[in-house]
């Protein structure tokens, strides 16, 4: 590890399975967010997946680099635009490549590790596995996120909980999003409990409700612009899988008059959730996904958003999603199942209103609240921009470096005491 002078910043590796396309991209933005809002105090580089439909990346308050793969991606299940949580569903191919391409992402991986400081992880799996192994080769400190999935599988899954205690033990700290979370990942390391500390991600609040750069395309403003319809707009971002709970959104809104919905995404469940649509005679536009300032109108133009996360039967569940805190730094009341995280960031009545995962009577009646009550809408959106305003990325930047400085500091005085009169100056 080499010396540092007091004006240089730390050289930072970020290692994530998910990230976007391109700057516009909205898939796991938030670890786009994350990387620029660490720039201010270390040197960021990232190293994602490949993606087929990635752009050159341009200039940015980061370095991102993407590992190489040998296979098509037809069959490619390890890219940073795709759901890992359909492996253990897919053939011996789809495992055979996924682990040849974690290999190359690792392999890629020690080597940018070689010139930096430190190493933080989003997910367990596979990333958190890629750095553990990293700390424990060259003794650099490292930090590891758990957003929910990879926690959810090695739960569940056998030689899990050897593998997370693993990433664990050779990390630093453990930092996850939700107190629901941490309670889950307790019980599956319940020695490694002193390590964690909760923190969500944030929100980009001076860019939120149409003000981050870009062109709105036509086709997402003109489904929900006044010109197209006077009803109000309920609105849902995010990916159409089966843990979003859209079906229950669909169904409720069955129970609801003189409102438009708007589905914003995609995934395996569009068909399914379109023929629900369809068959109660909804007034239901899927636009598909959006990008950043696309979302940003999205919301500016709606009178309501919906998270209806529920809990799967395999006990998976969402940690705290982004789209809450966007809704809320946009100003818009946000109506939220009463699970995972999200019952942590919505105070009932104050600043959202909750409902019991799965009852879409209970649903229904919260949407006719607020559409039949402007005055609590105004309020619950006055209020929910204050909450968002607490999850910042300025703030959630700051308490992430915090960790990571207090992990290089801690790690140069285990050197100190293993290695007399070698010494680094960092801070």
């Amino acid at each position: 590890m080499k010396a540092l002078t007091n004006s240089a910043k730390p050289k930072l590796l970020i290692l994530t399975s998910s990230f976007p396309s391109g700057p516009a991209d909205e898939t796991c933005g938030y670890i786009r967010d994350f990387a620029r809002s660490l720039s201010l105090e270390f040197e960021v580089q990232v190293l994602a997946p490949p993606d087929r439909n990635a752009i050159d990346w341009p200039a940015d308050d980061f370095t991102l680099a993407r590992s190489s793969s040998l296979f098509p991606g037809s069959v490619e299940m390890f890219q940073a635009t795709r759901d890992f949580n359909g492996l253990a569903a897919n053939n011996i191919g789809a495992w055979v490549a996924f682990t040849c391409s974690f290999g190359l992402f690792f392999i890629k991986a020690i080597r940018l590790a070689a010139r930096s400081d430190v190493v933080c992880s989003h997910w367990l799996v596979p990333s958190g596995l890629a750095g553990a192994l990293i700390a424990k080769l060259t003794r650099k400190p490292h930090i590891v996120v758990e957003h929910s999935g990879a926690l959810r599988l090695l739960s569940r899954v056998r030689g899990g909980r050897q593998l997370a205690r693993f990433v664990a033990s050779a990390s630093e700290r453990i930092v996850i999003v939700s107190e629901d979370l941490r309670r889950k990942f307790i019980e599956l390391c319940p020695d490694q409990k002193d390590k964690v500390e909760v923190i969500p991600m944030g929100v980009r609040v001076n860019e939120a409700a149409g003000q981050s750069r870009g062109v709105v395309r036509p086709r997402i403003a003109h489904c929900i612009s006044p010109a197209a319809s006077d009803k109000p707009a309920i609105l849902f971002i995010g990916r159409l899988t089966e843990v979003k709970g859209v079906d229950v959104l669909l169904r409720a809104m069955g129970r609801v008059e003189s409102a438009r919905l708007v589905i914003a995404g995609e995934g395996e469940q569009r068909p399914y959730l379109e023929a629900i649509a369809g068959e109660l005679a909804l007034d239901a536009v899927f636009p598909g996904q959006v990008d950043a300032s696309e979302r940003d109108q999205l919301l500016a133009q709606s009178k309501v958003v919906v998270v209806p996360s529920r809990v799967l039967q395999s006990g998976r569940t969402e940690g705290t999603p982004v789209v809450c805190l966007e809704a809320m730094a946009a100003g818009r009341p946000v109506i939220a199942a009463r699970v995972g995280g999200l019952a942590e960031i919505i105070v009932d009545g104050h600043n959202g209103l909750l409902f019991e995962a799965d009852d879409e009577l209970a649903l229904a009646e919260k949407l006719n609240l607020l559409i039949s009550d402007s005055g609590l809408c105004e309020e619950l959106g006055i209020n929910a921009r204050l909450t968002a305003a607490e999850h910042s990325w300025l703030r959630v930047g700051s308490r992430f470096a915090g960790i990571i400085k207090s992990s290089l500091n801690k790690n140069d005085r285990v050197l100190d005491d293993q290695e007399p009169g070698r010494s680094f100056a960092r801070f």
